[in-house]
Protein backbone atom coordinates (compact mmCIF):
# COMPACT_ATOMS: atom_id res chain seq x y z
CA UNK A 1 0.00 0.00 0.00
CA UNK A 2 1.34 3.72 -1.04
CA UNK A 3 1.59 5.74 1.99
CA UNK A 4 2.52 9.57 2.21
CA UNK A 5 4.79 10.86 3.96
CA UNK A 6 5.98 14.18 4.38
CA UNK A 7 8.66 16.19 6.92
CA UNK A 8 8.24 20.53 6.31
CA UNK A 9 10.28 22.52 7.82
CA UNK A 10 10.32 26.21 6.46
CA UNK A 11 9.70 29.90 7.85
CA UNK A 12 6.60 31.48 7.73
CA UNK A 13 5.49 35.23 8.15
CA UNK A 14 5.42 34.60 12.32
CA UNK A 15 6.75 31.38 12.93
CA UNK A 16 7.89 28.40 11.82
CA UNK A 17 5.99 25.58 9.64
CA UNK A 18 7.48 22.43 11.57
CA UNK A 19 4.50 19.35 10.63
CA UNK A 20 6.05 15.70 10.18
CA UNK A 21 2.67 13.54 8.57
CA UNK A 22 2.29 10.01 7.71
CA UNK A 23 -0.94 8.85 5.95
CA UNK A 24 -2.43 5.54 4.11
CA UNK A 25 -5.18 5.30 2.52
CA UNK A 26 -7.18 7.40 4.25
CA UNK A 27 -8.73 11.23 4.69
CA UNK A 28 -6.80 12.95 7.36
CA UNK A 29 -7.92 16.79 8.12
CA UNK A 30 -5.64 18.99 9.01
CA UNK A 31 -8.00 21.80 11.11
CA UNK A 32 -6.73 25.01 12.52
CA UNK A 33 -6.95 28.97 12.33
CA UNK A 34 -6.51 30.75 9.22
CA UNK A 35 -2.98 31.76 9.26
CA UNK A 36 -1.85 28.29 10.73
CA UNK A 37 0.10 27.38 7.90
CA UNK A 38 -2.72 24.39 6.98
CA UNK A 39 -2.61 25.87 2.87
CA UNK A 40 1.34 25.45 3.09
CA UNK A 41 1.34 22.13 3.90
CA UNK A 42 -1.00 21.30 0.92
CA UNK A 43 1.40 23.48 -1.07
CA UNK A 44 4.88 21.62 0.20
CA UNK A 45 2.99 18.07 -0.90
CA UNK A 46 1.87 19.79 -4.41
CA UNK A 47 5.54 20.81 -5.18
CA UNK A 48 3.99 24.79 -5.28
CA UNK A 49 6.47 25.64 -1.89
CA UNK A 50 10.06 24.58 -1.56
CA UNK A 51 10.70 24.46 1.79
CA UNK A 52 13.79 25.41 3.94
CA UNK A 53 14.01 21.53 4.60
CA UNK A 54 12.36 18.41 4.15
CA UNK A 55 10.85 15.05 2.32
CA UNK A 56 7.69 14.42 0.65
CA UNK A 57 7.38 10.35 -0.43
CA UNK A 58 5.08 8.33 -1.68
CA UNK A 59 6.08 4.65 -1.32
CA UNK A 60 9.88 4.70 -2.89
CA UNK A 61 9.10 7.83 -4.61
CA UNK A 62 10.71 10.74 -3.65
CA UNK A 63 9.04 13.93 -4.48
CA UNK A 64 10.82 16.19 -2.17
CA UNK A 65 13.92 15.47 -0.47
CA UNK A 66 16.05 18.50 0.36
CA UNK A 67 19.24 16.82 1.73
CA UNK A 68 19.64 14.45 -2.05
CA UNK A 69 18.25 17.69 -3.70
CA UNK A 70 15.17 16.30 -5.01
CA UNK A 71 12.57 18.94 -5.60
CA UNK A 72 10.15 17.49 -8.40
CA UNK A 73 8.06 20.19 -10.19
CA UNK A 74 4.53 19.79 -9.56
CA UNK A 75 3.19 18.42 -13.09
CA UNK A 76 5.82 15.37 -11.70
CA UNK A 77 3.90 14.86 -8.98
CA UNK A 78 0.64 12.29 -8.72
CA UNK A 79 -1.44 15.14 -7.20
CA UNK A 80 -4.60 16.36 -7.84
CA UNK A 81 -5.16 19.64 -5.80
CA UNK A 82 -8.87 21.26 -5.11
CA UNK A 83 -8.22 25.03 -4.16
CA UNK A 84 -9.93 27.14 -2.18
CA UNK A 85 -11.23 29.11 -4.76
CA UNK A 86 -11.52 26.17 -7.47
CA UNK A 87 -9.40 28.06 -9.31
CA UNK A 88 -11.13 27.44 -12.80
CA UNK A 89 -10.47 29.06 -15.85
CA UNK A 90 -13.21 31.80 -16.88
CA UNK A 91 -12.54 31.13 -20.68
CA UNK A 92 -12.67 27.79 -20.53
CA UNK A 93 -16.43 25.55 -20.06
CA UNK A 94 -16.73 22.54 -17.78
CA UNK A 95 -15.10 19.91 -20.36
CA UNK A 96 -12.12 22.33 -21.31
CA UNK A 97 -12.05 22.67 -17.52
CA UNK A 98 -11.78 19.22 -16.77
CA UNK A 99 -10.01 17.93 -19.67
CA UNK A 100 -7.21 20.46 -18.67
CA UNK A 101 -6.54 17.63 -15.80
CA UNK A 102 -6.62 15.13 -18.61
CA UNK A 103 -8.71 14.32 -21.33
CA UNK A 104 -8.82 10.06 -21.15
CA UNK A 105 -11.51 10.52 -18.61
CA UNK A 106 -13.60 13.53 -19.40
CA UNK A 107 -17.14 12.03 -20.21
CA UNK A 108 -16.61 9.78 -17.42
CA UNK A 109 -15.86 12.31 -15.04
CA UNK A 110 -18.35 14.52 -16.40
CA UNK A 111 -20.96 11.43 -15.63
CA UNK A 112 -19.93 10.73 -12.67
CA UNK A 113 -20.11 14.14 -10.89
CA UNK A 114 -23.61 14.72 -12.41
CA UNK A 115 -22.10 17.92 -14.38
CA UNK A 116 -22.99 16.66 -17.98
CA UNK A 117 -25.87 19.00 -18.46
CA UNK A 118 -23.42 21.96 -18.23
CA UNK A 119 -20.34 21.00 -20.00
CA UNK A 120 -20.49 23.65 -22.37
CA UNK A 121 -21.51 26.42 -19.04
CA UNK A 122 -18.36 28.67 -18.34
CA UNK A 123 -17.81 28.73 -14.66
CA UNK A 124 -19.29 32.57 -14.09
CA UNK A 125 -22.71 30.49 -15.20
CA UNK A 126 -22.30 27.58 -12.52
CA UNK A 127 -23.75 27.33 -9.16
CA UNK A 128 -21.24 26.91 -6.53
CA UNK A 129 -21.81 23.22 -5.59
CA UNK A 130 -21.51 22.77 -9.64
CA UNK A 131 -18.32 24.59 -9.61
CA UNK A 132 -16.79 22.57 -6.68
CA UNK A 133 -17.82 19.53 -8.89
CA UNK A 134 -16.03 20.50 -11.77
CA UNK A 135 -13.16 21.43 -9.71
CA UNK A 136 -13.32 17.84 -8.13
CA UNK A 137 -13.53 16.51 -11.40
CA UNK A 138 -10.25 18.24 -12.85
CA UNK A 139 -8.46 17.42 -10.35
CA UNK A 140 -9.31 13.48 -10.72
CA UNK A 141 -8.47 13.96 -14.24
CA UNK A 142 -5.19 13.31 -13.74
CA UNK A 143 -5.91 10.13 -12.08
CA UNK A 144 -3.55 11.06 -9.03
CA UNK A 145 -2.07 9.28 -6.59
CA UNK A 146 -2.83 11.91 -3.93
CA UNK A 147 -5.53 14.18 -3.26
CA UNK A 148 -5.28 17.68 -1.83
CA UNK A 149 -8.04 19.83 -0.76
CA UNK A 150 -7.92 23.21 0.27
CA UNK A 151 -11.04 24.05 2.27
CA UNK A 152 -13.52 22.22 -0.18
CA UNK A 153 -16.57 23.60 1.37
CA UNK A 154 -15.95 27.21 2.54
CA UNK A 155 -17.55 28.94 -0.62
CA UNK A 156 -20.90 27.56 -0.41
CA UNK A 157 -23.94 28.39 1.36
CA UNK A 158 -24.99 26.09 4.29
CA UNK A 159 -28.04 24.34 2.24
CA UNK A 160 -25.17 23.28 -0.46
CA UNK A 161 -22.78 22.91 1.86
CA UNK A 162 -24.73 20.07 3.40
CA UNK A 163 -25.16 18.16 0.10
CA UNK A 164 -21.77 18.09 -1.04
CA UNK A 165 -20.12 17.37 2.48
CA UNK A 166 -22.15 14.31 2.07
CA UNK A 167 -21.30 13.47 -1.98
CA UNK A 168 -17.32 14.24 -0.94
CA UNK A 169 -17.36 12.12 2.44
CA UNK A 170 -19.10 9.60 -0.37
CA UNK A 171 -16.36 10.12 -3.22
CA UNK A 172 -13.43 10.37 -0.52
CA UNK A 173 -14.69 6.15 0.89
CA UNK A 174 -14.63 5.39 -2.81
CA UNK A 175 -11.36 6.47 -3.70
CA UNK A 176 -9.51 4.68 -1.01
CA UNK A 177 -6.52 7.64 -1.96
CA UNK A 178 -3.85 9.29 0.94
CA UNK A 179 -6.39 12.33 0.80
CA UNK A 180 -5.63 15.47 2.69
CA UNK A 181 -7.87 18.53 3.42
CA UNK A 182 -7.33 21.44 5.32
CA UNK A 183 -10.25 23.26 7.25
CA UNK A 184 -11.16 25.46 10.24
CA UNK A 185 -14.22 24.05 10.76
CA UNK A 186 -14.55 20.59 12.81
CA UNK A 187 -18.04 19.74 11.51
CA UNK A 188 -16.32 19.31 7.90
CA UNK A 189 -13.63 17.46 9.21
CA UNK A 190 -15.47 14.70 11.72
CA UNK A 191 -17.97 14.16 8.58
CA UNK A 192 -15.34 14.25 5.96
CA UNK A 193 -11.92 12.44 7.80
CA UNK A 194 -10.35 9.29 9.52
CA UNK A 195 -7.92 11.45 11.08
CA UNK A 196 -7.66 14.84 12.41
CA UNK A 197 -4.29 17.00 13.08
CA UNK A 198 -5.10 20.33 14.97
CA UNK A 199 -2.79 22.91 13.39
CA UNK A 200 -1.92 25.78 15.25
CA UNK A 201 1.06 28.14 14.80
CA UNK A 202 2.78 25.68 12.38
CA UNK A 203 2.46 22.80 14.91
CA UNK A 204 0.42 20.03 15.15
CA UNK A 205 -1.54 19.89 18.26
CA UNK A 206 -2.73 16.72 18.76
CA UNK A 207 -3.69 14.09 16.19
CA UNK A 208 -6.72 11.49 16.12
CA UNK A 209 -10.31 10.43 14.94
CA UNK A 210 -12.50 13.04 15.71
CA UNK A 211 -14.35 10.55 18.21
CA UNK A 212 -11.24 10.60 20.11
CA UNK A 213 -10.33 14.40 19.79
CA UNK A 214 -13.85 15.28 21.31
CA UNK A 215 -13.23 12.27 23.95
CA UNK A 216 -9.68 13.78 24.91
CA UNK A 217 -8.76 16.85 23.83
CA UNK A 218 -5.13 17.38 24.66
CA UNK A 219 -5.42 21.11 25.64
CA UNK A 220 -8.01 23.75 25.96
CA UNK A 221 -7.32 25.06 22.13
CA UNK A 222 -8.12 21.87 21.12
CA UNK A 223 -10.72 21.26 23.10
CA UNK A 224 -12.05 25.16 21.90
CA UNK A 225 -12.02 24.01 18.53
CA UNK A 226 -13.77 21.51 18.43
CA UNK A 227 -16.97 22.86 19.95
CA UNK A 228 -16.55 22.60 23.94
CA UNK A 229 -17.63 25.08 26.17
CA UNK A 230 -14.46 26.11 27.74
CA UNK A 231 -14.71 26.93 31.51
CA UNK A 232 -11.67 28.68 33.76
CA UNK A 233 -10.85 27.66 37.18
CA UNK A 234 -8.62 26.35 39.60
CA UNK A 235 -8.79 22.22 40.33
CA UNK A 236 -8.65 20.64 43.77
CA UNK A 237 -9.60 17.20 44.84
CA UNK A 238 -13.11 16.83 45.81
CA UNK A 239 -15.65 14.68 47.12
CA UNK A 240 -16.39 10.96 46.38
CA UNK A 241 -13.37 10.69 44.31
CA UNK A 242 -13.72 13.83 41.76
CA UNK A 243 -12.00 16.84 41.30
CA UNK A 244 -13.66 20.10 42.02
CA UNK A 245 -12.87 23.02 40.01
CA UNK A 246 -13.89 26.44 41.55
CA UNK A 247 -14.64 28.45 38.38
CA UNK A 248 -13.26 31.88 38.05
CA UNK A 249 -17.08 32.76 37.09
CA UNK A 250 -18.10 31.79 40.11
CA UNK A 251 -19.87 28.19 40.56
CA UNK A 252 -18.48 25.35 41.42
CA UNK A 253 -18.48 22.24 39.06
CA UNK A 254 -16.95 18.53 39.36
CA UNK A 255 -15.20 16.19 37.07
CA UNK A 256 -14.19 12.45 36.99
CA UNK A 257 -10.69 13.63 35.56
CA UNK A 258 -7.50 13.86 38.01
CA UNK A 259 -6.51 17.26 38.04
CA UNK A 260 -5.05 20.06 40.58
CA UNK A 261 -4.10 23.82 39.91
CA UNK A 262 -5.21 25.93 36.97
CA UNK A 263 -7.14 23.59 34.26
CA UNK A 264 -10.14 24.41 31.68
CA UNK A 265 -13.26 22.53 32.01
CA UNK A 266 -14.45 21.49 28.71
CA UNK A 267 -18.13 20.35 28.50
CA UNK A 268 -19.60 19.96 24.70
CA UNK A 269 -23.08 21.86 24.51
CA UNK A 270 -25.03 18.42 23.55
CA UNK A 271 -24.04 17.36 26.90
CA UNK A 272 -25.71 20.22 28.59
CA UNK A 273 -29.24 19.71 29.19
CA UNK A 274 -31.30 22.61 30.61
CA UNK A 275 -34.05 22.97 32.88
CA UNK A 276 -36.14 25.44 35.32
CA UNK A 277 -35.06 23.98 38.58
CA UNK A 278 -32.15 21.33 39.31
CA UNK A 279 -32.71 18.33 37.97
CA UNK A 280 -33.14 15.12 40.12
CA UNK A 281 -30.44 12.44 38.25
CA UNK A 282 -27.23 11.45 38.36
CA UNK A 283 -25.95 14.97 36.62
CA UNK A 284 -23.79 16.52 39.61
CA UNK A 285 -23.18 20.09 37.68
CA UNK A 286 -25.50 22.77 37.77
CA UNK A 287 -24.80 26.26 36.76
CA UNK A 288 -27.85 28.52 36.83
CA UNK A 289 -27.60 31.47 34.71
CA UNK A 290 -29.84 33.91 32.23
CA UNK A 291 -30.58 32.74 28.58
CA UNK A 292 -28.47 35.27 26.90
CA UNK A 293 -29.83 33.98 23.29
CA UNK A 294 -31.34 31.00 21.42
CA UNK A 295 -30.27 29.84 18.22
CA UNK A 296 -32.70 27.20 16.36
CA UNK A 297 -30.85 24.96 13.97
CA UNK A 298 -33.12 22.31 12.25
CA UNK A 299 -34.80 20.47 15.29
CA UNK A 300 -32.16 21.65 17.42
CA UNK A 301 -31.66 24.83 19.52
CA UNK A 302 -28.22 26.35 20.56
CA UNK A 303 -29.17 28.17 23.99
CA UNK A 304 -26.64 30.47 25.55
CA UNK A 305 -26.85 30.14 29.51
CA UNK A 306 -24.49 32.70 31.49
CA UNK A 307 -20.94 31.42 30.05
CA UNK A 308 -22.26 27.70 28.73
CA UNK A 309 -24.07 26.43 25.18
CA UNK A 310 -26.40 24.38 25.29
CA UNK A 311 -27.79 22.29 22.53
CA UNK A 312 -31.37 20.39 23.28
CA UNK A 313 -34.11 19.54 21.12
CA UNK A 314 -36.52 22.16 19.44
CA UNK A 315 -39.38 19.84 21.82
CA UNK A 316 -37.24 20.66 24.47
CA UNK A 317 -37.20 24.38 24.24
CA UNK A 318 -40.70 24.52 23.89
CA UNK A 319 -41.55 22.33 26.61
CA UNK A 320 -39.27 24.56 28.98
CA UNK A 321 -40.77 27.81 27.00
CA UNK A 322 -37.19 29.29 26.68
CA UNK A 323 -37.10 33.00 26.54
CA UNK A 324 -34.26 35.36 26.73
CA UNK A 325 -33.76 36.83 30.05
CA UNK A 326 -35.16 33.47 31.89
CA UNK A 327 -33.04 31.94 34.47
CA UNK A 328 -32.39 28.72 33.72
CA UNK A 329 -30.09 25.96 35.07
CA UNK A 330 -27.53 23.93 32.67
CA UNK A 331 -26.67 20.57 34.24
CA UNK A 332 -24.08 18.33 33.35
CA UNK A 333 -22.58 15.05 35.00
CA UNK A 334 -18.89 14.28 36.36
CA UNK A 335 -17.84 12.12 33.32
CA UNK A 336 -18.75 14.94 30.58
CA UNK A 337 -16.69 17.31 32.18
CA UNK A 338 -13.12 16.86 31.13
CA UNK A 339 -10.38 18.78 32.24
CA UNK A 340 -7.58 19.91 29.79
CA UNK A 341 -4.38 21.86 30.61
CA UNK A 342 -4.23 25.58 29.90
CA UNK A 343 -2.00 26.82 27.07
Amino acid sequence: MDTLRLSLDHPLRSFRLAVELELGRETVALMGPSGAGKTSVLRGIAGLLSPERGTVALGGERWLDTDAGIDLPPERRSVGLVFQDYALFPHLDVRGNVAFGGRARVEELLERFRISHVASARPGQLSGGERQRVALARALARDPAVLLLDEPLSALDAHTRAIVRAELAELLRELELPALLVTHDFEDAAALADRVGVLVAGRILQVGTPAGLLAAPADAFVAGFTGANLLQGSARPGPGGLTEVLLDGGGTAYSTDQASGRVGLAVYPWEVALGRAEASDSAVNHLRGEVRSLVSLGNRVRVRVGLVTAEVTAGSAERLGLREGDEVVASFKATAARLVPLG
